[in-house]
């Protein structure tokens, strides 16, 4: 019985001291995208502008974040809300060697993939997580 009765309070949240960053930032956590690699990418990361995804109130323009010419390496980190499905898409036409993306949540790293350079050919990196929720 004291098993069920802990299992209940620690499922409804009763912690004091390790919630309370999340109850101030409504529950939103850090999200930080990378593109790896050796030439200039282009990042593609759909929605992620969108009140969908963050408390921003962005009115008209495009709630994907697509850049070309990216410096690499390259990062950006967003709030983001929970129970949402990350993508991120980076790409070179003139890859020396290799690129590649990751994806964190909350500093964990979540995806990965690296790809190497095969002559004559666009060079693509895909990744792809959730936030917890």
């Amino acid at each position: 019985m004291a098993c069920l009765a802990t299992m209940v309070a620690l499922s409804a949240g009763c912690s004091d001291d390790g919630d309370k960053g999340k109850a101030e930032d409504g529950g939103m956590v850090t999200v930080e995208f990378k593109v790896t690699g050796d030439s200039p990418a282009s990042v593609y990361i759909p929605g992620i502008n969108s009140s969908l995804y963050t408390d921003a109130k962005k009115g008209g323009g495009d709630a994907d974040l697509d850049l070309e010419n990216v410096k690499t390496p390259w990062s950006k980190k967003f709030k983001v809300k929970p129970g949402r499905s990350l993508s991120l898409q980076a790409g070179s036409a003139e890859p020396k060697k290799e690129i590649g993306c990751q994806i964190f949540v909350d500093g964990k790293l979540k995806d990965e993939e690296t790809r190497k350079n095969k002559p004559g050919s666009t060079l693509t990196a895909g990744c792809s997580s959730a936030t917890p929720g």
